[in-house]
């Protein structure tokens, strides 16, 4: 395990002194021995996470397009790209002119068909409503009447016909009577065809026909309802509104143009909240459940680490790569994290905490053993030691060192085991 080594005889040293050149990869002791000089740290216990890491690309939870309802002349624009709004700030609003005489015009019409409604009912009142009952009780009156002085005329009639013929009464007097009778009998039918007039076949057709009426009526005015309330509702949409909080991504109209309403006015993408959408493969998707914590860094912004998770889990590869989505949700209040930004989601497969860990790259691997170089009383100990976890930075050591040990991070490559060394700051 001899190692290249910096160290030189004595004898160079000296001349190299002499000359004054000596170099920085070594330090005479007081005897005139050499010592490498290294810097070395302190092993302490620690944490570590077993990861897996994925890439996604950042984007807003929420991003709407916001068009108008109808095609009309932008009177105004009230906030540009970038900047913030909240939910109910107006945006745009179109010119009201033309709308507000329409909306007159049919709060008039509206007028006259609630008169014409009213008259409707008045007709169907006469002919089937309380003044038709009245009228139709009057008559039935009378037709009781005339029925009863008709029915005693026809008695009176028929006796006096019995008594003319056997010769007991004058012609005179079976002519009054059948003169009384045939009066009696006119009046009878003309009140009986009144009555027949009022609950028969005439009196449904009339009374048909102003409900008839009173229906087409009320279709008329309903219809002028539902169009004067939608032209109200349609002033009040001249007034566009955010449907939500965020910050203005794009603005596609400006003062004065005829909008179309056939593409976005405007979109607004929400940002205190960002979703990173990554891609699990198969040996991990089964142990993934919603509301994972997860952990996320950005290296365009600063590297710093946000806290993370998973709020959507398909169990459907895609037919790309067979990976499966997953969706990551990251608080951002500050609204740091731009869509379109590259991120790293760490998903953690295992963590143990108190272990002894080190960076990889203090260690040394010779076939396949890893080895660490600590210091001891001034002197290199070169351990094999056997590893754990390991997330490809950092690694567990589960044999080999212990906690209080100087572990060299710098200078391992000039020294061998069983040498001596000076720590340096």
């Amino acid at each position: 395990m001899k190692k290249y080594s910096l160290v030189i005889t004595v004898l160079l040293i000296s001349t190299i002194i002499f000359t004054g050149c000596q170099g920085e990869s070594e330090v005479i002791g007081a005897e005139g021995e050499t010592y490498t000089p290294v810097k070395v740290s302190t092993i302490v216990t620690g944490n570590m996470r077993e990861e897996s890491v994925f890439t996604g690309q950042v984007k807003p939870v929420k991003e709407i397009d916001i068009m108008g309802k109808f095609p009309g002349e932008i009177n105004a624009i009230y906030f540009s790209v970038g900047e913030s709004v909240s939910q109910g700030d107006i945006l745009f609003t179109f010119n009201e002119t033309d709308m507000r005489h329409t909306v007159e015009s049919l709060a008039s019409q509206m007028n006259s068909a609630e008169a014409a409604v009213n008259s409707a009912k008045l007709n169907v009142n006469i002919t089937s409503g309380s003044q038709q009952e009245s009228q139709l009780n009057q008559v039935k009156s009378s037709l009781n009447s005339a029925k009863l002085t008709y029915d005693n005329a026809k008695i009176n009639f028929d006796n006096t016909q019995t008594l003319y013929t056997s010769g007991a009464v004058s012609k005179s007097e079976y002519d009054g009577m059948e003169q009384a009778y045939l009066q009696a009998k006119n009046a009878y039918d003309t009140v009986r065809q009144s009555y027949d007039l009022l609950t028969g076949k005439q009196l449904y057709e009339r009374t048909e026909l102003a409900k008839n009426g009173l229906q087409q009526a009320i279709a008329s005015r309903d219809a002028l309802v539902v169009q004067y309330n939608n032209a109200k509702e349609t002033l009040s949409d001249l007034n566009v509104s955010s449907p939500i909080s965020g910050i203005i991504a794009t603005k596609n109209i400006e003062t004065g143009e005829i909008y179309n309403s056939s593409f976005p006015a405007y979109s607004v993408i929400g940002m205190d909240t960002i979703i990173i959408p990554i891609n699990v493969t198969d040996d991990l998707i089964n142990v993934l459940t919603i509301g994972d914590v997860v952990y996320v860094t950005i290296q365009s912004i600063s590297g710093e680490e946000y806290t993370g998770k998973i709020t959507e889990i398909s169990p459907i590869p895609n037919d790309m790569d067979f990976t499966y989505p997953v969706k990551v949700e990251v608080s951002n209040a500050n609204h740091q994290i731009k869509p379109g930004m590259f991120a790293e989601v760490r998903i953690i497969k295992n963590q143990v905490n108190d272990i002894i860990v080190v960076n990889r790259s203090h260690l040394e691997r010779i076939e396949d053993t890893w080895y660490a170089y600590v210091v001891e009383n001034d002197m290199t100990h070169v351990r094999p030691v056997k590893l754990g976890l390991d997330n490809g930075k950092e690694v567990e050591i589960m044999e080999g060192l212990k906690a209080g040990d100087l572990l060299i991070v710098s200078g391992k490559e000039y020294v061998s085991d069983q040498e001596k060394v000076t720590i340096v700051e």
